[in-house]
């Protein structure tokens, strides 16, 4: 049989869009406390990976708890965030991303279309910025467009220092997330960390205004998608409207879990990991009649990382179903596609 190369493990099933959406109370919901990561007890050690791996295997998301992520930085830039989005379109308009040469800065309502099966696009407002390089940069001046210097809004004046601590704190909490990943995964320590001096990592600051039930499935929040990265920490306002989609082809809408952080598989995983994990379709509906704000991590690796299978992963009877990519090609190829670079499709 011939082995199928997608651009991404993730292709939508048609006659799904319109399913009915199952909301999950947050019994229903793997919760894991990663404050055992930052113990040396091997026990511990031997118990989280066991709950990360069940969550990886099954439903392909999970929350984590006691991730010792300082409240005092998400309500900072949860403070900033709605500062921003509340000022006229005009004012958000002077930090567009197609302004700017390495996709930093606003993405207004319309603005993309990350379900790439339907001709629509998305209801909601973003800010995209990663890691504030210098214009010297040498990964900047080779022209990689994911690195080098934020397209920062100067209104409010507060919004680059809290959104830019965000983003420094969760690269921290992402290396302590791979070092789960390697012990769910049963792999030498270092085998993620050491990938992950340079990161190809973004933070995505998102307004979703309220849609209500009587929703068009082509304007949705955000399309259904999966993420093309390794993994994706999601935390949200207490609002819902982040949405799974299961392997049986049900739509679960997660609940808002104060204190946690909700994650979920992306691309680069399940092709490292020849699909023994798998990258979570979702999508996002505000069907509530309140403003939803979210802060959404992406966690890659360093640019040149060429990913293959994993060892373990591959045998004659599993043999890999991908080909080899650098991670950083991958990612570029698929946020082209999203935002509309290369056309679309």
């Amino acid at each position: 049989m011939e082995t199928v190369i997608p651009d991404t493990p993730f292709q939508l099933r048609r006659g799904l869009h319109n399913r009915e959406i199952i909301r999950l109370e947050p019994s229903d919901v793997p919760v894991i406390d990663f404050g055992r990561i930052y113990c040396a007890n091997e026990a511990e050690h031997k118990e989280l990976a066991g709950e990360l791996r069940d969550a990886c295997t099954g439903p392909g998301y999970f929350y984590i708890t006691n991730h010792q992520f300082p409240q005092s930085v998400i309500d900072r830039a949860h403070s900033a965030m709605k500062r921003f989005f509340a000022l006229p379109l005009e004012e958000k308009m002077k930090t567009h991303y197609l302004e700017w040469p390495n996709h930093r800065g606003y993405v207004p309502l319309h603005g993309i279309q990350a379900d790439h099966s339907l001709k629509g696009n998305d209801i909601s407002e973003a800010i995209e910025m990663a890691d504030d390089l210098p214009e010297d940069d040498s990964d900047y001046l080779r022209g990689l467009r994911f690195y080098g210097p934020n397209n920062w809004p100067t209104n409010p004046p507060e919004f680059r220092w809290a959104l830019g601590t965000y983003y420094d704190c969760q690269i921290e909490l992402g290396r302590s997330i791979y070092r789960a990943f390697e012990l769910a995964l049963d792999l030498e320590p270092g085998y993620f960390t050491s990938k992950y001096n340079k990161p190809l990592s973004r933070t995505r600051v998102c307004y979703y205004p309220p849609q209500g039930e009587d929703f068009d499935i082509a304007h949705i929040g955000l399309g259904a998608h999966t993420d093309y990265e390794c993994f994706t920490t999601v935390w949200q306002n207490d609002v819902p409207g982040l949405q799974m989609l299961t392997l049986e082809g049900d739509w679960y809408e997660l609940p808002a879990i104060p204190g946690t952080f909700a994650v979920n598989l992306g691309d680069l995983m399940q092709k490292w990991t020849n699909d023994y994990f798998v990258s979570t379709a979702h999508r996002v509906i505000n069907t509530q009649p309140v403003e939803r704000y979210s802060l959404v991590q992406f966690f890659g690796v360093d640019y040149d990382v060429l990913v293959e299978a994993l060892p373990g992963r591959v045998s004659t009877e599993n043999p890999w179903k991908y080909e080899a990519i650098k991670a950083g090609e991958h990612s570029e190829r698929m946020v082209a596609r999203t935002y509309g670079y290369d056309g679309g499709d």
